[in-house]
C-alpha cells in the first residue's frame, strides 16, 4: 500500500502543473503516507521486548545512515 501511495505522489509531483483537485489529492496522499510510516514505527517499537531493542536500534541507525546518504547525493 505504501509503495502505491509513494508512486502516486511521485507521478503527481512530476506533472508540470497541478489542478486544485490534484493538489488536494497530493496533500491527502502525503498525510496517508505518514500514517502508514508512523504506524509501522509504532508497531516496531511496541514489539521491542520481543524483537530485541538492540536489533531495533540497529535498524533505525541503518535507516538514518541511508537517509543521510540520500540527502547528501
Amino acid at each position: 500500500m505504501l509503495n502505491t501511495i509513494l508512486e502516486t505522489i511521485k507521478r503527481l509531483e512530476n506533472r508540470d502543473s497541478l489542478s486544485k483537485e490534484d493538489q488536494e489529492l497530493l496533500e491527502f496522499l502525503h498525510a496517508e503516507a505518514w500514517k502508514v510510516i508512523n504506524g509501522g514505527i509504532v508497531n516496531l517499537i511496541s514489539y521491542g521486548d520481543r524483537l530485541g531493542w538492540e536489533k531495533i536500534e540497529e535498524k533505525f541507525n541503518g535507516m538514518l545512515n541511508l537517509i543521510d546518504k540520500a540527502k547528501n547525493k
